[in-house]
């Protein structure tokens, strides 16, 4: 009995002397490759935590979407820069197209592997780069092929000189882009190289951009006054359209020569003024109506600078000024950008 506590004594000795299993490379260093998830193929993580495997499991999953996110960063430059001829000048014409990107689909990371050291609890997660890019080329592919047939229809409209045509396509086919960049960004960032679809698309859309480019260079906007109104609301309207990046004058549609209909708005100004005498003593009132129309047809919209309203105690003079005087550029510039935004491409 005395010899079997003594054997039990050295052998619980030896055990805790003894060191623990050591964890695979690839749980502690950054550069080796688990045999069975190489790089190349998937992008891994490794997470671990004292709180428990679930815990651990959570930590891996995040590093994965944390280097997606770090590649976000790089990948996005090159879909930021394009470059067109323009007008008739040989002009470099350079504009960027904004792209805001996230890895959205991380139930496709998948936890392969646990281990566990003492009270430790480790955790791999990898992330299989062909099948994610599948998934995510699946998930935009109808979105590409409706922007597809913007860009043909956009071709169209402007060879035809059809303005109604080229800006409803260029209208569906910005509503389309932004979601489309992210997607091939975030593939970029996923599968280590663009998506076989990536050359065609990035094609197409900076042609459309090249084609907006060109119909802004030769875009005017025409001012066309109803009435004389204040005698500041045809500066106002004329200094709004060109802060947004057009070109005024003051022709009508009908008085343009044919060739120029295709680029050429007709912008409608009607001021309305409503002046009376009530108990206070003078008022006037003041409304602002802009109406849009592509002189080539199949566009229009419509603005308004609300009513404001002018008081004085006897002087009617002065209580038009009053009102008119509310009648401020910002107010104009808005009712503007509303008009015009459905008759012609802005701020795209």
């Amino acid at each position: 009995m005395k010899n079997l506590l003594i054997a039990i004594v050295l052998c619980t000795m030896a055990c805790a002397g003894a060191p623990a299993r050591p964890l695979p490379a690839w749980y502690t260093a950054a550069n080796a490759d688990h045999p069975r998830f190489p790089h190349a193929r998937y992008l891994t993580g490794v997470g671990l935590s004292s709180a428990g495997a679930q815990d651990a499991d959570e930590r891996a999953k995040a590093n994965v979407s944390a280097q997606i996110s770090a590649q976000l960063e790089s990948e996005t430059s090159s879909f930021q820069k394009f470059s067109s001829r323009t007008g008739d000048t040989s002009e470099t014409v350079s504009s960027r197209v904004s792209v805001r990107s996230n890895f959205e689909r991380a139930d496709l990371i998948a936890i392969v592997e646990r281990e566990r050291l003492g009270e430790t609890f480790y955790s791999y997660a990898a992330l299989d780069r062909a099948t994610t890019d599948r998934e995510l080329g699946n998930q935009a592919s109808a979105d590409l092929a409706s922007f597809r047939a913007a860009a043909e229809n956009a071709r169209r409209g402007r060879a035809e000189l059809n303005s109604g045509v080229f800006s409803t396509a260029l209208s569906e086919a910005a509503r389309l882009r932004p979601a489309l960049d992210a997607s091939f960004v975030v593939r970029r960032a996923v599968a280590g190289r663009p998506a076989s679809e990536e050359s065609g698309y990035l094609g197409l859309r900076n042609e459309l951009l090249a084609l907006l480019e060109e119909a802004r260079a030769h875009r005017v906007v025409g001012v066309v006054m109803k009435n004389s109104g204040h005698g500041h609301l045809a500066d106002f309207t004329v200094n709004a359209v060109k802060r947004l990046g057009l070109r005024p004058d003051s022709a009508s549609c009908e008085k343009r020569d044919r060739k120029d209909l295709t680029d050429a708005t007709e912008l409608e100004v009607a001021p309305e003024e409503n002046c009376s005498e009530v108990s206070l003593g003078e008022r006037c009132e003041v409304v602002v109506h802009l109406t849009a129309q592509a002189c080539a047809g199949g566009t229009a919209g419509a603005g308004t600078v609300a009513l404001v309203r002018g008081v004085h105690p006897s002087d009617r003079d002065k209580a038009r000024k009053s009102a008119w005087d509310k009648v401020t550029p910002q107010l104009v510039e808005a009712a503007v950008r509303d008009a015009l935004k459905s008759a012609i491409q802005i701020g795209e």
